[in-house]
């Protein structure tokens, strides 16, 4: 479909936008109704389409948007309460679990239909609209979490601003549970009395008891609330309704978490289309803000991309103030600009290659020091984005015949590097089961775009999935995002990956000029001129630069990854 040309689409979109917000201004009360939801779904229906940045930033500075920006939020929030209480009060119309909700068999994977009659609450909880939403955000925070603690996983959880509905306090309860079998501890907070009343009621109805789900009405700042025994507290959404209050409140719980807790700071609102909450986990929790000298690692590695026309980028990565250890090319072969270099050459099988042991056994036998290969490059992805397109089956042949043999010469074998979508997840586990017990990788490849709250649950999906095995991550980057974001993506990133003992490799995506990027100018470590960026510099140990990247295009935006985004999760948190 073609689009329309920009300002046509900006005066749509925001002519739609004032509209939904003048029907709820004329409404009488936002208690779920057909058209209350009606008006609602509108509005998210605008976050689920793509469009230009260009649009995206003029409709967010159009004047008759920012003028109802606030009231918006603040209507916004009235539903999500009013949705809220109105599902509290059906459950607790419900007739009771007999025995409670264990004895109802409430697991995420059984159907509600599948229930009795005596459950009925408990199926009415299941129905709430949203359900699934919460529970996907929940398990990929605790997947976020239990990638990054070294000390085991979260026990003890607190979530202020609970609301009558305390739908995350019961998502931790049941993922925990079926995770790993761990009873853990939510201890509910809410200033609404009428709130903490019925959401109690609702989980005594549930089955639930005081020891696994707690409630207190309590102020972020009263005296009362002492958060020093919680290993992560979640901010619901609707705590403050501007950025400083927000992070008015983030440094009132830092302080209420006690003084071993003080260096930390705020995790970004997940800019999540399901469900928003600024979750501050107690041994997770990383600096958004960057200094001008970078930590080295010597867990750093390269993806080294070369460009014909820059040859002399090159040395930069093995200069003298790098402290990049290894590299590797997508090839089985080293490069030749860094045959007398630093760096440990790093094979790939790429795809389905018949010559791959030869190649890596000459180079050992002349004395190379091969120490590790990797395998498949995006096996599940296609030619259009750099994937080898492989199926597991062909793969698992190609493994056994070109890779397994030089286990026997020492060298650590890498499992195919899979997309991080979940066809990825899908391919890999069609690889094993297809080499039947023959493909004894020693290391788990990750790739990752996105943003840094998916980086880390897929981390921990994948150190869920294969704990044996140690991870490197091969590729990631924040792609197509502004040049703060990427800059921030890539500190966290780096803390995130020296802390974990498991993650023992890791090489971003930018080894290439501004220009030319596919991520995006601002992921690249070079600007366009060749200057190292100050990610780049980073990246390398060294400090900021100034060097600004600029790219040779422009780029759409999903709503998902854009500036947009973050005002629709901030005015309506429900989806």
């Amino acid at each position: 479909m073609q689009l329309q040309p920009h300002e046509d689409r900006v005066t749509s979109l925001v002519t739609r936008i004032v509209a939904c917000y003048v029907q709820l201004t004329q409404l009488p009360t936002l208690r779920p109704s057909t058209k209350v939801n009606s008006i609602f779904n509108d509005l998210v229906r605008l976050c689920c389409d793509t469009f230009d940045e260009v649009i995206a930033e003029k409709v967010l500075t159009h004047p008759n948007i920012v003028d109802i920006v606030t009231p918006l939020r603040c209507l916004c929030s009235i539903g999500e309460y009013q949705l809220e209480a109105h599902w509290t009060e059906r459950i607790l119309e419900c007739g009771s679990p007999k025995e409670g909700m264990a004895s109802c068999r409430l697991l995420i994977d059984v159907p509600a239909k599948k229930y009795s009659d005596r459950c009925s609450a408990g199926i009415m909880f299941l129905k709430f609209p949203y359900y699934d939403n919460y529970l996907d955000l929940v398990r990929m925070e605790l997947n976020a979490l239990a990638s990054a603690t070294r000390s085991g996983r979260a026990k003890r959880f607190a979530v202020l601003g609970s609301g009558p509905l305390p739908m995350t306090a019961l998502c931790i309860i049941l993922e925990s549970m079926k995770q790993n079998g761990n009873a853990v501890v939510v201890h509910n907070v809410d200033r609404d009395p009428w709130a903490i009343a019925k959401s109690s009621a609702m989980c005594r109805k549930l089955g639930y008891r005081l020891d696994q789900v707690s409630f207190q009405c309590a102020e972020v700042e009263d005296q009362t609330l002492d958060l020093q025994d919680f290993d992560v507290v979640c901010l619901a959404s609707l705590v403050g309704t501007t950025s400083e209050q927000k992070q008015s409140v983030v440094a009132q719980v830092a302080r209420k978490m006690g003084p071993d807790r003080r260096h930390l700071t705020k995790l970004r609102i997940l800019n999540s289309m399901m469900h928003s909450h600024l979750a501050l986990p107690a041994l997770l929790l990383l600096p958004l803000v960057y200094g001008q000298n970078a930590p080295s690692s010597s867990k750093r590695g390269l993806v080294y991309v070369p460009n014909a026309e820059h040859m002399s980028d090159d040395s930069i990565w093995i200069s003298e103030s790098s402290d990049l250890t290894w590299y590797y090319n997508y090839e089985s072969k080293p490069s030749p600009a860094f045959s007398n270099s630093k760096l440990q050459f790093v094979p790939m099988l790429w795809g389905a290659s018949t010559t791959f042991l030869a190649d890596v056994t000459s180079q050992i036998e002349n004395g190379a020091n091969i120490t590790y290969v990797l395998a498949m490059n995006e096996p599940d992805g296609g030619g259009t984005t750099g994937g080898s397109a492989i199926p597991a089956e062909t793969a698992a042949e190609t493994w056994q015949r070109e890779i397994e043999p030089l286990k026997k010469m020492g060298v650590k074998l890498g499992a195919p590097a899979v997309t991080g979508a979940p066809s990825g997840k899908v391919w890999l586990q069609n690889f094993f089961n297809a080499c039947n017990g023959k493909c004894n990788a020693d290391f788990i490849p990750v790739h990752w775009y996105g943003n840094f709250e998916g980086l880390a649950s897929h981390v921990g999906e994948v150190r869920a999935a294969y704990q044996n095995l140690t991870m490197w991550v091969t590729e990631y980057a924040n792609n197509n995002v502004d040049l703060e974001e990427s800059q921030v993506f890539y500190n966290q990133s780096s803390q995130f990956f020296d802390r974990i003992d498991y993650l023992t490799h890791y090489s971003y995506f930018g080894s290439f000029r501004s220009s030319v990027s596919n991520v995006g100018p601002n992921a690249a470590m070079l600007t366009e001129k060749g200057k190292l960026t100050d990610l780049g510099s980073w990246y390398l140990g060294g400090a900021a630069t100034g060097n600004i990247p600029h790219g040779a295009a422009g780029r759409n935006t999903f709503f998902a990854g854009s500036a947009i985004t973050v005002f629709f999760a901030s005015i309506w948190s429900l989806i």
